[in-house]
């Protein structure tokens, strides 16, 4: 077994490049998954016969580069087993050079043997019906199981096994005399709203064709296909590539077309309780950082969050993204997104927080209670010791926020009770005990700014106690 790394100037990475037969197979199938990928914001863009004939970069900052790749081998010849053997050979090497860099392999070609077609059959019927039975995980499970079972027993154990995990084997036919045809239905497809004709359209793909076939080798980015596109068609494909809708996946919810996803479900609470804080910072604080670092190169500057999180992660998703560094955050509630930046309150009165500042510091820390609606103090005196009136700022509002300017007045009215309280006892850092709606919590570490290191803390309703979640600063 070689032990050599793909590279693009060996045999290996050439076969792309030296193997045309006038028609551009793998160029023509990269232009058919183009509009589906614009259509996700966290794809960077593709490279053309760089170590595979095609391969798509996205953001991914839970991963361990930073980046995933998607590649594929375009085989315009009909495979035998063989062949297969060989392509799946190539892509475990790569795995083996190049661990946890491609969340999928691909083999794509216009037809299969007979005796190879339940190879992309099963796993395609497996995978469609997998989302209906995620609430049975045995069900699910079954079926993974038989499907792998029958890839190794056909395959080996080593190749099975990487089908199973990481290898996608499907059929893409095209007529080779107008093989736009398909690429004019992947676009159909990805933006089923688009009011372009189809002679406008295909001289977008004539464009978008030029451009590909100019650039292989090389990063097509998606910013630049898009300009590409959208100069052609006369239209934008993606309207406000300033925002950014960024979906926080945990175990109460899926995925959401057009967004960047984070997997947010080991910090949900629930029966396994939270994380400490080195978990939080590994598994939330980083990604968030690396996501606003790499939004902020892209010209990104309003965020629009979707999906469910608890408390902690509402605060850092607001702190990750702060006015300060140029953010403002649509925040998702029942009665619509709330945006940071809605201001004044139109002659209404404020809310009527009651604020109470202590005397002295809890040693050299300042514990800090927000409450709306519920008094989270007698919970707090309970669990911490020496947590009094004299030691403890509260911030309580009776009544429930309704709208994006009562939320905005009300993080300005804690906020500079909390500045004023660090300016006259300078602690070494803040305990932070907040109940209340997520959206306040969003909208508070969204302007969490000049104050010292913060200890989140999150309430366990079964036993009444508070632990230490995400740790700022």
């Amino acid at each position: 077994m070689t032990t050599v790394p793909p590279t693009l100037t060996d045999a290996r990475g050439m076969g792309g490049i030296v193997a045309q037969d006038g028609f551009d197979y793998q160029l023509w199938y990269a232009l058919g998954r183009i509009p589906g990928w614009l259509t996700d914001p966290a794809f960077e863009g593709l490279v053309i016969e760089g170590l595979e004939d095609v391969e798509a970069r996205f953001f991914a900052p839970q991963a361990p580069h930073g980046r995933l790749l998607e590649r594929y081998q375009a085989k315009m010849a009909q495979l035998s087993r063989s062949d297969l053997a060989e392509v799946l050979d190539a892509f475990a090497a790569f795995e083996r050079a190049f661990p946890e860099t491609a969340r999928l392999h691909a083999l794509v070609t216009p037809a299969l043997p007979a005796t190879l077609k339940w190879v992309e059959k099963d796993p395609e019927r497996v995978r469609r019906a997998r989302p209906f039975y995620a609430p049975f995980k045995d069900v699910a499970a079954a079926s993974d199981a038989k499907l792998r079972a029958d890839l190794i027993a056909a395959f080996g154990a080593d190749h099975g096994a990487l089908i199973a995990e990481a290898v996608d084997i499907s059929t893409w036919a095209v007529d080779r005399s107008r093989p736009e045809g398909s690429v004019v239905a992947a676009f159909r497809e990805a933006f089923p709203t688009l009011d372009v004709g189809v002679l406008k359209l295909k001289a977008g793909i004539d464009a978008l064709y030029k451009v590909a076939s100019d650039g292989r080798g090389q990063l097509l980015s998606r910013a630049q296909l898009l300009d590409c596109l959208e100069g052609a068609l006369g239209v934008a494909l993606v309207p406000n590539r300033s925002n950014l809708v960024l979906h926080l996946r945990s175990d109460r919810d899926g995925d959401c077309a057009g967004s960047l996803q984070l997997d947010t479900a080991a910090f949900a609470g629930g029966p396994v309780g939270f994380p400490p804080p080195t978990v939080w910072q590994a598994g939330m604080l980083d990604p968030l950082a690396q996501t606003a670092r790499w939004a902020r190169e892209g010209g990104i500057s309003r965020i629009v969050l979707s999906g469910s999180y608890r408390l902690t992660t509402g605060f850092l998703l607001g702190w990750a993204f702060r006015s300060a560094t140029g953010f403002e955050i649509d925040i998702p509630t029942r009665s619509g997104p709330w945006p940071t930046d809605a201001h004044g309150l139109s002659g209404q009165t404020p809310p009527a927080w009651q604020i109470s500042r202590p005397s002295k510091l809890l040693e050299t820390r300042l514990v800090v209670a927000i409450g709306v609606v519920r008094d989270p103090r007698p919970d707090i005196e309970h669990n911490l010791a020496g947590a009094d009136s004299e030691t403890m700022l509260t911030a309580l509002l009776p009544d429930a926020l309704t709208s994006a300017e009562e939320t905005q007045a009300s993080v300005r009215i804690v906020k500079a009770a909390i500045g004023e309280t660090v300016a006259q006892l300078r602690p070494s850092a803040i305990d932070l005990y907040l109940v209340g709606p997520a959206a306040y919590s969003v909208a508070l570490g969204h302007r969490w700014n000049g104050l010292p290191p913060t200890q989140l803390f999150e309430f366990l309703a079964a036993d009444g106690s508070y632990r230490p979640t995400a740790l700022l600063g």
